[in-house]
């Protein structure tokens, strides 16, 4: 009980922080530029693994939850709240760590045509989807009644 406890105080937090974000579109363009270090318009993989070597604090090539929500907490501390949600949909097997496996899965959900490269196009729509789903889930968990 006492988690969900814990869940309904940290809803408007992420509310919040999901509200920073808007309008998505936009903010999932910013993220392509930044992640598209050669400019080239496409993320490749090896632009996508990049991203996250910096989370990889002991370097062993997997991403704890702890190295995440560090990793955010120091970069994006308005987004805390929605690291673990975040963290949550990137491990896809639900090990607790972010290898190799869970971000090919992430990289083949962007790349929407399957051509081994993610377009802006592609991106955006990818990431204005995720944040909008992520903002209704927490709208959703919002109407939860708790009774005693």
């Amino acid at each position: 009980m006492n988690l969900l406890y814990a869940l309904l105080f940290a809803l408007p937090a992420m509310a919040m922080a999901l509200d920073t974000l808007k309008p998505f579109n936009y903010t999932a363009t910013v993220m392509f530029i930044e992640g598209d270090k050669n400019h080239d318009g496409f993320i490749d993989r090896q632009e996508l693994d990049a991203i996250y070597r910096g989370y990889d604090a002991n370097n062993n090539g997997r991403i704890s939850r702890q190295e995440y929500t560090q990793y955010i907490q120091l970069h994006a501390p308005n987004l805390y709240q929605v690291a673990h949600a975040m963290y949550d949909i990137y491990d896809v097997d639900n090990d607790d760590q972010l290898d190799h496996h869970d971000f090919d899965n992430f990289y083949a959900l962007m790349d929407g045509d399957g051509d081994g490269t993610v377009s802006h196009f592609e991106y955006v729509r990818y990431w204005t989807i995720l944040l909008g789903d992520l903002e209704q889930i927490v709208a959703g968990a919002k109407t939860v009644v708790v009774h005693p």
